[in-house]
């Protein structure tokens, strides 16, 4: 797995590659949570992500957060070194993470969805091999009974 991306645009940490930096999902806390999005700053982003949502999927990296690290008296990310450093080519980028971050999600969706398929699945071949067995004593029954 390649690991998580800071969502923060211009920046390029990744979990897997930046093994001493952490990575942190967006706070639920409504008023945290607005903080985070209006730092973060991903108001740029066009088309279907002009109204960004995080999901578990997106990551704000520690070197956002004074003192490198997320703590309690230091919850919200403020620091954004490259704010304003070629715009464009962190828009696209975001959007394509956005459209990663998505897939990820779905990915997980679809795997639940596959695995109580395949549970049913043997459920039901289960049931057919015990009604297989149940027609086959009855029918070995059956011939007994007229002497076949």
């Amino acid at each position: 797995m390649p690991g998580f991306t800071c969502c923060v645009p211009g920046c390029y940490n990744n979990s897997h590659r930046d093994k001493a930096l952490h990575f942190y999902t967006f706070p639920k806390d409504e008023e945290l949570r607005r903080l985070w999005l209006k730092n973060v700053s991903r108001a740029g982003v066009s088309g279907c992500f002009s109204t960004f949502q995080p999901t578990t999927g997106h990551r704000v990296c520690s070197e956002h957060f004074q003192g490198g690290r997320k703590s309690y008296l230091v919850r919200v990310p403020t620091i954004f070194p490259l704010r304003g450093v070629n715009e464009r080519k962190a828009q696209k980028l975001n959007e394509q993470r956005d459209i990663i971050a998505l897939l990820e999600v779905k990915m997980k969706e679809m795997k639940g969805s596959i695995r109580r398929l395949r549970l049913a699945e043997a459920q039901l071949r289960e049931e057919i091999r015990e009604k297989d067995r149940l027609l086959h004593a009855a029918s070995a029954g059956t011939r007994k009974r007229h002497g076949l």
